[in-house]
């Protein structure tokens, strides 16, 4: 299965993530899942004011950018480099991969670290978004539970 989105007017395909990438991922960003659920609980279904209001948008990706910041490199860069490895960009009608594993590099000169967490965050999404979409449904996920 696959998936087809836009960013910056360029078309992305994504395969799903094996089982054991979206066990080694999930491990790895585990550590940053109870800093970003109070982010997801406090702007659910708010997509469009996010936009409007760049405080909270702010607000919002401060955590991730903490997160993000903290993480041993390897992990983050296991992350990125299996996410990655999982996209294609269409390029006039063919599906070119954006990630090379053997050169452990980027194919396209104009995706940056921002174009890259977008990517990223919408593999990760697509194969664990069921388990994610479940810490969110769960009591222990709760506002009350996350703060003590």
């Amino acid at each position: 299965m696959s998936i087809e989105f836009e960013i910056g007017g360029q078309r992305y395909r994504s395969e799903k993530l094996d089982a054991f990438k979206q066990l080694h991922i999930s491990r790895k960003i585990a550590p940053i899942i109870p800093k970003l659920l109070p982010v997801f609980l406090k702007f659910a279904g708010k997509a469009d004011a996010l936009k409007e209001d760049l405080g909270a948008l702010a607000e919002a990706f401060e955590p991730l950018a903490q997160a993000l910041a903290e993480m041993p490199d390897a992990d983050c860069e296991y992350v990125f480099a299996a996410c990655l490895g999982a996209v294609s960009r269409n390029q006039q009608g063919n599906w070119a991969p954006i990630w090379s594993q053997n050169a452990k590099s980027l194919m396209f000169d104009d995706i940056d670290i921002g174009l890259m967490t977008q990517i990223s965050v919408k593999v990760i999404w697509d194969s664990l978004g069921g388990f994610i979409k479940g810490l969110l449904a769960s009591p222990a996920a709760s506002p009350a539970a996350l703060n003590g």
